[in-house]
């Protein structure tokens, strides 16, 4: 038995709002505005974004004031493309930089105004960049570091013990007394002194 008309109907129309549900939250989830807001396009390079994604936010003080556009390689930096909205103002002596939410949480970029008087204006370049923390690099460091100094520790214990003796005996070998110089007369090491007063 075939379905009416009016309930084929009524079942394409729940399914095309279904699609357009599901349309509307990967949109949402992917961070991508189909219509987005005013505003306009600044670029900055840096050497790390460890992370760092397009549809991540743009934060001055906190406050959201837009987002990466785009990311891509040139001369061998980082560059991104940042949608500012529209009515932020940035001058040209501010700071980029790449900072995470909480201590693992997602990357974000964050501007820091300056003192500069000209205001950026729609495809300019903030010049002032900090790149992203890594933490792997950061323990590599502080693990070399550590083993450098162990190294240099034990070095130094080495020629601390090899100095005990006299300059010019072997390490680990005491220096001998002084013996007495034979008495050119006798021939003998008695001191001539002393024969002399026990004639």
């Amino acid at each position: 038995m075939y379905a009416s008309r009016t309930t084929q109907f009524i079942v394409g129309i729940f399914g095309i709002l279904g699609i357009l549900a599901l349309a509307i939250l990967s949109f949402r989830l992917g961070q991508i505005s189909i219509f987005p807001p005013p505003g306009y396009t600044l670029y900055a390079s840096f050497d790390n974004i460890a992370g760092l994604k397009p549809g991540d936010e743009v934060e001055i003080a906190g406050v959201h004031v837009g987002r990466v556009q785009s990311i891509e390689l040139k001369d061998e930096r980082a560059r991104l493309a940042m949608r500012i909205d529209d009515g932020v103002q940035i001058d040209n002596d501010a700071i980029a930089s790449i900072l995470t939410s909480g201590l693992i949480g997602s990357k974000y970029v964050s501007i820091a105004p300056g003192p500069g008087e000209k205001i950026l204006a729609n495809g300019d370049t903030i010049r002032q960049t900090q790149s992203a923390f890594v933490i792997e690099n950061a323990i590599g460091q502080l693990i070399n570091n550590a083993g450098s100094s162990s190294a240099g520790a034990s070095g130094g214990a080495g020629a601390s013990s090899g100095g005990a003796g006299d300059i010019g005996a072997p390490p680990g070998t005491a220096s001998a007394a002084p013996k007495a110089a034979p008495c050119p007369p006798c021939g003998t090491e008695k001191s001539h002194s002393a024969s002399t007063a026990k004639k």
